[in-house]
């Protein structure tokens, strides 16, 4: 499995790639079949927002893979492999976003390059991805602080903000747009008419400053995201809560899809992006309300 994005598409990418390992009959054997290739991160490669691997937090069950592994499976042609893998990307734009089945079950060897951006691929190995998908070591202090307000209060809500490259970068922000005040309102309301009043807000941002001067709600808020919490505790955060308001991003999709309450809701952009919207119609299960 080709890794590549941030947090939230690596977590795509892996829970894919480790639901098709445990569907062959080799890793019913003890066979360890899946392996990772990070070797995109660390060069620029002519992307506009540099990521890193960022799994390493989670108790995820793969391997990475050396460069010899790579080669045989991703440059099976040599050169003619690199042209056609470039036709596809550069061309044709084939990214696998949304649900292949001709992939589901295969048991042949492969190289699996995509965004995999869909329950269906691992919905079958839940229990498995979630597992998997616990942190190794103890959430730092101030996350532990902010794990216990989001206990203590009976309805806690999670809402995320993204913008960084989706604001700052004309290319990202053509392509996938932000969510806007009225999305988060209208979220807000249609939760408060499900639960009622005694609701309390805990808000999640790459552009915490931002969120604190433009978000006004008539409930008790906290402002969650600063430099003591890594992404990756704040993605738990997330899932703590009883509910969510998710934006068009992979990482509060994260964040909502490990929620365990079983009477959650999740609000979500009904427009997920602003252009090829077709490549993203399977991203929220059909339980979520789009809003």
């Amino acid at each position: 499995m080709n890794i590549k994005g941030g947090l939230g598409n690596q977590l795509f990418q892996y829970a894919a790639g480790r639901a098709l390992a445990l569907r062959r009959d080799d890793d019913k054997k003890g066979i360890n079949s899946i392996k990772l290739d990070i070797t995109g991160y660390g060069e620029n490669n002519g992307i506009d927002t540099i990521r890193h691997y960022a799994l390493s937090p989670f108790n995820i069950n793969a391997e990475i893979a050396s460069a010899d592994e790579i080669k045989k499976l991703k440059y099976p042609l040599g050169r003619i492999s690199k042209v056609l893998r470039f036709i596809k990307i550069k061309i044709l734009r084939q990214f696998n976003t949304g649900f292949n089945s001709s992939i589901y079950n295969s048991k042949k060897p492969l190289y699996l390059d995509g965004f995999f951006q869909t329950e269906k691929y691992f919905i079958d190995k839940e229990d498995e991805i979630r597992k998997d998908l616990t942190l190794k070591d103890p959430l730092s202090p101030r996350a532990v602080e902010i794990l216990a307000k989001i206990n203590s209060c009976p309805n806690s809500i999670s809402l995320h903000i993204r913008r960084g490259d989706y604001v700052s970068d004309k290319n990202t922000n053509q392509n996938h747009g932000t969510c806007d005040m009225d999305y988060y309102k209208k979220a807000i309301e249609y939760i408060n008419s499900k639960i009622g009043n005694d609701m309390q807000v805990f808000i999640f941002s790459d552009d915490i400053e931002w969120a604190k001067e433009n978000l006004k709600f008539d409930y008790p808020t906290i402002f969650v995201s600063s430099p003591e919490i890594p992404d990756y505790e704040e993605l738990i955060l997330m899932s703590k809560c009883k509910h969510n308001i998710i934006a068009n991003s992979s990482f509060s999709w994260w964040g909502a899809w490990l929620n365990q309450n079983h009477d959650k809701i999740v609000i979500a952009p009904k427009k997920w992006v602003l252009k090829n919207e077709n490549n993203f119609k399977d991203i929220i299960p059909e339980k979520w309300h789009k809003i």
